[in-house]
């Protein structure tokens, strides 16, 4: 979070004391002089801008002004997937069913993957904070019924379940596990109908001749 000792009596981490008097305006558990001795140097989601410089440290795309202010539990600058757990004992940070030690992408195409894709839920590359749709369900984050940082955001086919917890994000009837590792380019954790085109890029997600436009996206019946 951005440090703003110069701004006299503003609350930067909105805990009810000024600035001037916190021993931790950023609220992230390292004292001032600490972070100001050692200028900083801890870079929570790894993108290049030192904690204190970053108004998003934990890569989630929610300011961290706004994760320490907004009164919700769940929301936390430290917590990317906004689960309740936080990043540095979550197993799968931005909860796409990966654990972060398995979650690297061949983002440059030169067969090695070699990209760390802990804070991508759709694996496309882009991360979560700049990613316009993060469950790759072509519905906007923003627009998902329960707002841009909601359940549905990690939720691809909007059953109610998380990714994270749904065995079978797409709900195609193929476990995530199997599309995964079935060695076959036409499986796909987020393609439901297998057709080697993701749902968020297909204009027929279950393959039955009618648009989605049309229809329900996973009508299978």
């Amino acid at each position: 979070m951005d440090n703003q000792r110069d701004n006299g009596n503003f609350d930067n981490d909105g805990d009810g004391i000024p600035d001037d008097f916190d021993w931790d305006n950023d609220n992230d558990g390292i004292p001032n002089t600490q972070e100001e001795s050692l200028q900083s140097s801890i870079d929570h989601d790894g993108d290049g801008v030192e904690d204190w410089l970053d108004d998003d440290d934990d890569n989630d795309g929610i300011d961290d002004r706004e994760e320490v202010s907004d009164g919700n539990p769940l929301t936390c600058i430290y917590d990317h997937g906004n689960d309740g757990v936080r990043d540095d004992i979550d197993f799968d940070i931005d909860n796409d069913g990966i654990d972060n030690w398995n979650d690297f992408l061949d983002c440059d195409g030169d067969g090695d993957e070699d990209e760390v894709a802990s804070r991508d839920h759709d694996n496309d590359c882009l991360d979560d904070a700049v990613d316009p749709d993060d469950d790759n369900d072509d519905i906007l984050d923003v627009d998902e019924s329960d707002g841009a940082f909601g359940i549905y955001r990690y939720d691809h086919d909007n059953d109610g379940l998380s990714d994270s917890y749904d065995t079978d994000d797409d709900n195609d009837g193929l476990s995530d596990w199997f599309e995964q590792n079935d060695g076959w380019d036409m499986t796909g954790q987020f393609d439901h109908d297998n057709d080697g085109i993701p749902d968020n890029m297909d204009d027929d997600d279950d393959g039955d001749g009618i648009p989605d436009a049309n229809e329900n996206d996973f009508d299978i019946t």
